[in-house]
Formats: C-alpha cells, structure tokens, sequence
C-alpha cells in the first residue's frame, strides 16, 4: 500500500524542501533536534492525508500543510503511528495505489490497530479498523479474508472494551469555541466530500477510481477523526494536522468551484 514519490515532480520537491525548512524551524524554536522532526514529518504527513482526501488537486494539499504549521507555535507531541495508520486504512479503502488488495495488507493494518489499542490502553483503534473493514467489503474484493480480519478485530474489541475496559468517552465542553470548530469542521467534510467524489479521478497506475471508494475513504477519514476526538487520547498537535488537511481541501476547493463561476460569468 506504499506509493512512490517520485522527485521528479515539482510539487513533491516542494513538500519535501517545505518539511526540511519547517524540521529546521522547528529545531530553532524547541531547541531539540527530535521534536523540530516529528514537526517537520507533521507537515509532510498533512500533505499526504491531503493527497488521500483530494487526489484530483495537487496544491490543496498545500494549503493543509501550511495550516499545520500552527504546530510551530505550540508542539507538545505528534501521534506519527496514528497518522501513517490513518493513511493505510484509507489506501485500503480507496484503490489508489492501483494494486490489488493483499492479505498480507490486510492483516498488517489488522496487527498495527491491535498494536495501537494496546499501547494505548484505548480500543477506539479496532472501532475504527472494524468501520474501514465494512467499506471495504461494500467496495473491494478480498470478503472472506476481510470477514476473518473484521472477526479477530472484533472479538479484540469486545475484550478490550469489556474485559479491560479500554474505551470511554471522552470529557468535552461543548460551548468551547474549538471544540465546536472541530465538530462543525469534521461534520461540514462530509459534505465537501460528496462533491469531490463526482470529480474523476485516476489511481497511480492512471485508471479511472470508482467514485464509492473515493467517497468511503473520505467518509472513513473524518469518521476516524470524530471517533479518536470522542473517544481517544488525540493530541493537539495531531488535531490540528487532521483539521488541517480538511481545511486546505475545503478552501481550494471552494476556490476552483468560485473561479469557475466567476469565468463562467
């Protein structure tokens, strides 16, 4: 499930010097070597998730990455598991790559969500894995296998959640101004999402994706995103890289749809 970047492309020499130039910035600003990477890695990761929502457009991604930069003017930690996890499951989901859906990738994901739940103690991982394993049954081949991979995620589930009580609702103020930004921006996407996935769009291998794919790994995406801020351990700086790649696909594609219409005018 893992896709070349070719830097022969303009746009990823862009991305790539725009990570090192924010890693740099972000080693100045924090004093540390480690933390100035994992946010110069949070900038590249935004643009990649971005990529995924919204892979018609190369520059709305872009605009998601410097978005993220906010996580220059506070860093406390960035979940990079959690993202290329995210990654996975919408690849999974969505074709792509233009390969074909291996067992192996299956459970692969299916061993890092168990990881994930374990190591945080929290079993939103599997949820999550469980609703990617449902579109993808709705979508792609692979029914017997991902029907043994939804068991074993689910009989995970049902002991973490019951057994060792791993998942709990999360303590929110909902009159907070961020809180009801996150939840208004995530349940809005969807929306976006159903537009984007009229657009045609071509895989790596430059064939046509099927626009449920498209639409299901959207819809995973954000999903993921409302289940990890109710019930998961989400860091601020991981919310904002989420938020951030909704954004920059909103606003470019708000954009095009107004520059089309005023020349249409």
């Amino acid at each position: 499930m893992g896709r070349n970047i070719d830097f022969s492309y303009k746009t990823n020499q862009i991305i790539a010097l725009l990570a090192l130039f924010t890693a740099a910035i972000g080693w100045l600003l924090t004093g540390e070597v480690s933390a100035g990477i994992y946010i110069g890695a949070g900038v590249f990761l935004t643009w990649a998730l971005s990529r995924e929502i919204d892979p018609k457009h190369d520059y709305s991604a872009f605009i998601a990455a410097a978005f993220s930069l906010l996580n220059l003017i506070y860093y406390e930690n960035i979940q990079l598991l959690v993202i290329l996890w995210m990654l996975l499951l919408m690849r999974m989901v969505n074709g792509i790559t233009g390969k074909e859906l291996t067992i192996f990738d299956i459970y692969s994901v299916l061993g890092l969500t168990v990881y994930l739940s374990l190591n945080a103690e929290n079993s939103v991982y599997l949820l999550i894995f469980l609703l990617a394993m449902t579109f993808i049954t709705k979508t792609r081949k692979k029914a017997s296998v991902v029907l043994i991979a939804s068991g074993i995620g689910l009989a995970f589930f049902i002991a973490e959640s019951f057994f060792m009580n791993y998942l709990s609702f999360n303590s929110l103020d909902y009159l907070d101004p961020i809180t009801l930004f996150v939840i208004a921006t995530l349940g809005l996407s969807f929306i976006v999402y159903w537009f984007l996935s009229k657009d045609e769009t071509r895989d790596d291998n430059g064939k046509i994706i099927n626009k449920s794919k498209l639409l299901a790994s959207q819809m995973l995406y954000s999903a993921a995103v409302l289940l990890l801020f109710f019930f998961g351990d989400i860091s601020v700086n991981n919310l904002i890289i989420y938020i951030s790649a909704i954004l920059g696909v909103t606003i470019y594609f708000i954009a095009v749809k107004f520059s089309t219409r005023t020349r249409s005018d």
